[in-house]
C-alpha cells in the first residue's frame, strides 16, 4: 500500500473506534507508514466550531436538517482542507466517523429523507469514498451502559441523551450500509475485549489493503 488511502471507524456511540483508531494509528506506524488521525465532526479550525454547535447539550432547538445541513458542511470543508490534501500526499488517514454516520444517524436515526441532499452527496463527498471502513457493532443496550459510565467521567454532549430506540434505528442504518457494500465494509463485533478487536483490524488491514 504504497499510496495515500482512507479508512473509516464507524459505528454507535460508545462503539470503541476511537481506542480502536488510536491503537490502529499506533500499528501502522509502527510498520513505517505516515498516518494521519482525525474525526467528523471537528477535523479543521472551522469543523470544531461546527463541532461545538452540533454537540452542545443547550441547543435542544437545532433542527434535524439544521443538524444534517452542518454535518455536511464539517465533511465538505474536512475533505477539501484536511483529507484530500493528506491521501494525495501518500499518507493513511483515519478518520473518526464519515458519511456513513450522517445517513445512519440523520437519516436512520432521525428520519429524514437524504433524497433532497442527494446532489451534494453525489458531487462533493461520492467521488472520495473510504477505502475501507471499519464498523464496530454493539447492541443498543450496551450503547445506553457505556454512555452513562462514560458520563460520570465527561461532560454530557447534545447525542448522549437520545433514546434506545433511536439508536436502535441508527444500528439498522448501519447494518444496512454494510450489507449493501460488503467490499468496503468490515464488521467486528464491538463487544469483545479491545485486543481482540484490534488483532482483528490488523487482519483486516493485511487482508483488504495488503500490509505486510
Amino acid at each position: 500500500m504504497h499510496s495515500g488511502k482512507l479508512i473509516t471507524f464507524e459505528g454507535l456511540d460508545g462503539c470503541g473506534k476511537s481506542t480502536q483508531l488510536e491503537k490502529a494509528n499506533d500499528w501502522l506506524s509502527e510498520k513505517g507508514f505516515t498516518v494521519q488521525t482525525t474525526r467528523e465532526p471537528g477535523g479543521t479550525v472551522i469543523g470544531q466550531q461546527i463541532r461545538n454547535i452540533l454537540l452542545n447539550p443547550e441547543h435542544e432547538e437545532l433542527q434535524p436538517e439544521s443538524e444534517l445541513l452542518l454535518y455536511l458542511a464539517d465533511r465538505i470543508q474536512h475533505l477539501q482542507e484536511s483529507i484530500l490534501p493528506e491521501i494525495a500526499a501518500g499518507k493513511i488517514v483515519l478518520c473518526d466517523r464519515f458519511h456513513d454516520s450522517t445517513v445512519a444517524y440523520q437519516g436512520y436515526g432521525r428520519g429524514l429523507d437524504l433524497i433532497s441532499i442527494e446532489s451534494i452527496v453525489e458531487h462533493c463527498i461520492k467521488p472520495y469514498a473510504p477505502d475501507l471502513t471499519i464498523l464496530l457493532n454493539i447492541s443498543p443496550e450496551t450503547v445506553a451502559a457505556r454512555l452513562n459510565r462514560r458520563q460520570e467521567h465527561a461532560e454530557k454532549d447534545r447525542l448522549d441523551s437520545e433514546s434506545l430506540s433511536f439508536f436502535t434505528r441508527v444500528a439498522q442504518g448501519f447494518e444496512e450500509l454494510s450489507a449493501a457494500e460488503p467490499e468496503r465494509f468490515v464488521c467486528l463485533n464491538g463487544e469483545q475485549e479491545i485486543e481482540v478487536i484490534h488483532q482483528e483490524i490488523i487482519d483486516a488491514f493485511q487482508q483488504r489493503l495488503r500490509i505486510t
